[in-house]
């Protein structure tokens, strides 16, 4: 499963949001590191279902899927607050940033109100949000560059007497953060690095670092509290560090709170009020309404499948009867998993159990019937048979 990681200073909304999107009640104060342990929770993101295809009702082992749209799960891991210093020891200092070791892809969640200040106390004076997002990137840059540079020169003059291949030997260092050699190789094709490694300089060793968040790593900037500011804050916010993705964790709140205690139908903006509901929460759910209508700020789980789209995931159903498109049990289309542009019928096969990858035969596209090989390009919403002499 795809992993998240959520970080931002103390008091950005991490908590708020973490609530709303998975449904786990967690303490949410106005204070500072109210998160001291990491929270771990499912959300998701959304994809056409291919059950529209056979005009069948799907069953998803996981997730869910309401009116053709699947819901697919990803892993929300919610850290403690971030604050300067911290891959020095300060605040929650390494203990935090060592949580997002295994993210595939890490979310800087910040207050673009500004109404919260550097240490995420709250604040009456407003503060430049954007320097929130400068400090984030820089403590993580320095995090990782403190793990790889850590005995270099032992460990280079070790590896450059071995004749294993650079990948193999920088993934030693690498793997730390959930890198696999593919991952590494990506990287030492598309970047210049010294050809021994004892002549790697910290500079060498910084980019290094900066382009495991550029290529395997991405870190995206949401603005929460978004609901706070105007049109021209965002417009200021943007100018400065590019697309920006701006929420409200507190309307997300709101409305799944309101969808989970029966006053609305359901937890998108198409929902319908329930009988119970009355004139206030009326007011407010329209207020919110509103505010999505006018696109001044979009919802988590839109945010979320644009910045994973973006990367070029796409979702597979892999099934075991190619005709019904259903699993040893009859279920439609039961699992959906994310994959990667230019992975093909082989990954999958591994994706789904290392035994099928390493007895995979063939496999067969679910709509043409027709034998696929192992080097076979998976395409968005693909619907996959594998067969294996796996066990």
């Amino acid at each position: 499963m795809l992993k998240i990681g959520l970080i931002g200073k103390p008091n950005a909304g991490k908590s708020t949001l973490f609530s709303a999107i998975t449904s786990i009640d967690v303490e949410i104060a106005n204070y500072p590191f109210t998160t001291i342990k990491p929270n771990v929770g499912i959300s998701f993101i959304k994809d056409k279902c291919p059950e529209n295809e056979i005009n069948e009702k799907c069953h998803p082992r996981e997730g869910k899927c309401i009116n053709g749209i699947r819901y697919i799960p990803v892993e929300i891991i919610d850290v403690p607050g971030l604050i300067e210093g911290a891959s020095e020891g300060k605040g929650m200092g390494n203990e935090f940033l060592d949580n997002i070791r295994d993210a595939d892809i890490i979310i800087n969640l910040f207050d673009a109100s500004g109404l919260t200040d550097k240490e995420g106390n709250v604040s009456e004076n407003r503060y430049n949000p954007v320097e929130d997002l400068t400090f984030v990137n820089k403590e993580i840059l320095k995090w990782m560059y403190s793990k790889i540079a850590k005995d270099w020169i032992k460990f280079a003059r070790k590896e450059d007497n071995s004749s294993e291949r650079m990948e193999l030997k920088i993934l030693k260092k690498a793997a730390t953060f959930g890198l696999n050699e593919k991952d590494v190789f990506l990287i030492m094709s598309r970047e210049k690095f010294p050809d021994k490694l004892i002549n790697w300089s910290d500079n060498d060793i910084n980019n290094f670092c900066s382009y495991i968040i550029k290529y395997i790593k991405p870190v995206f900037n949401v603005g929460n509290k978004s609901d706070l500011i105007n049109a021209g804050d965002r417009n200021d916010i943007e100018n400065i560090i590019g697309k920006t993705h701006f929420i409200s964790a507190e309307y997300e709140l709101l409305i799944e709170k309101a969808y989970k205690n029966g006053y609305i139908t359901a937890d998108t903006m198409d929902f319908e009020y329930m009988e119970k509901s009355g004139s206030e929460q009326r007011k407010i759910l329209n207020e919110i309404k509103s505010k999505f209508a006018d696109g001044e700020i979009v919802r988590f789980y839109d945010t979320l499948t644009d910045i994973i789209r973006g990367l070029g995931y796409i979702v597979i159903y892999p099934v075991l009867d190619e005709g019904k498109w259903t699993d040893k049990n009859g279920n439609i289309l039961p699992d959906a998993f994310l994959l990667k542009e230019g992975d093909t019928a082989l990954d999958l096969a591994y994706k789904i159990h290392t035994d099928i990858g390493e007895n995979f035969i063939r496999a067969v596209n679910g709509r043409t019937r027709r034998v696929i090989g192992k080097d076979y390009k998976l395409l968005n919403n693909d619907v996959i048979k594998i067969i294996s002499n796996s066990r």
